[in-house]
């Protein structure tokens, strides 16, 4: 039986710190979550956010109930969009079940943060916000990401263009990874991805914005940039001297499109199950999701070896047939694809250079 009389320390209030103190404190923990921040949500700017939706049969509005988050918070499922590769070719993407959700993130009322917060508070949680606690002080670690290995440059703007989804792949707008613009209810968020020239985040920026300008004009009102970044990498352990790394401070995101919302609030409700139910952390996460988390590097590693034709690949398979069932199949091992995962995590750990985190080895 667990002992619900000791107090659970989170250091982190982003999804998976809030996940897992709702989890625990439902379940009769006394939980203190510390935050170096003022406010939840401070890293983002109202930006738009997707949450994939392919990679387990599960729906994520199914998944919520799962993890005991209420579904107060702007979560728009999509069945498609524009998918592009600069110089024209591409098409929209139309797919029989949501390919993702758009949430939106920061401190304002309707995001997933705010909302995380308010859950928390109501389940008797008690947020400690511009506390910096030492990791060593935390049973659950969920501070976020450490050395970025993936950048997002972008702007948050209101505009009288139509609701849009529109993502280009190419490497002059963001080199080895995505510029996107979304555009919902008259708010739009236009964004450059990239895996490489970090110091040209402007310049990343600018090219993105020029290209869906020259696609179609459009007012760019109230407009606030933004910069954020994101850090992954192969990890055997989650658990560090017996402390719980959830979300990104554990380096669970998506390799091949940065992806990590979802395995934020996963990663958070395990370690909060692992404490319940006294079992392996480990064990739970690599049941879960291991899997496609493996499979995402291997996807990296070939996107970043192939370029272009990679592009090409996705593009097409997306556009014809199920994009559903693709994009599900290309996040689970493939016996063909597997022939690259050593040479896809010694290429990881190259690129990930040492950083502090623990155990950044092959999963």
């Amino acid at each position: 039986m667990a002992d619900t009389t000791q107090r659970i320390r989170i250091v982190g209030a982003g999804p998976s710190g809030l996940c897992a103190a709702i989890n625990l404190a439902r379940a009769g923990y006394g939980v203190t979550v510390y935050e170096r921040h003022a406010e939840v949500g401070k890293r983002f700017h109202g930006d738009f956010q997707g949450i994939e939706n392919w990679s387990t049969p599960v729906d994520f509005a199914d998944a919520l109930k799962t993890l005991s988050i209420a579904p107060d918070f702007f979560c728009r499922p999509h069945w498609g969009g524009e998918l592009l590769m600069q110089g024209g070719y591409g098409g929209t993407v139309r797919s029989p079940r949501p390919l993702f959700y758009l949430t939106r993130r920061g401190s304002m009322e309707g995001s997933l943060d705010r909302s995380l917060k308010t859950q928390a508070l109501e389940a008797g949680v008690t947020l400690k916000f511009g506390c910096h606690r030492a990791i060593e002080d935390g049973h659950i670690i969920a501070a976020g990401p450490g050395k970025p290995n993936v950048m997002a440059s972008g702007v948050v703007f209101r505009t009288d263009l139509p609701d849009t989804i529109t993502t280009v792949l190419d490497n002059e707008l963001a080199p080895d990874g995505y510029a996107y613009l979304l555009v919902q209810d008259g708010c739009g968020t236009l964004a450059s991805v990239y895996y490489r020239h970090f110091k040209r985040a402007a310049a990343h920026l600018e090219r993105t914005t020029q290209y869906f300008q020259a696609r179609r004009p459009f007012p760019m009102e109230n407009p606030r940039q933004f910069t954020g970044y994101g850090n992954f990498y192969p990890v055997c352990s989650a658990v560090h001297r017996g402390r719980l790394y959830v979300g990104e401070a554990a380096g669970f995101q998506d390799f091949l499109f940065g992806f990590g919302i979802r395995y934020a609030l996963m990663s958070g409700y395990l370690a909060a199950r692992s404490i319940i139910e006294g079992c392996s952390y480990d064990l739970l996460w690599r049941q879960v999701f291991g899997r496609q988390l493996a499979t995402s590097l291997i996807n990296r590693y070939l996107l970043q070896r192939f370029g272009s034709l990679a592009h090409r690949l996705i593009i097409w398979r997306t556009t014809r047939g199920n994009p559903w069932a693709f994009m599900n199949r290309f996040y689970n091992s493939a016996a063909g694809r597997l022939l690259a995962q050593a040479p896809a995590a010694r290429w990881l750990q190259k690129k990930a250079g040492g950083d502090g985190r623990p155990c950044a080895a092959r999963l």
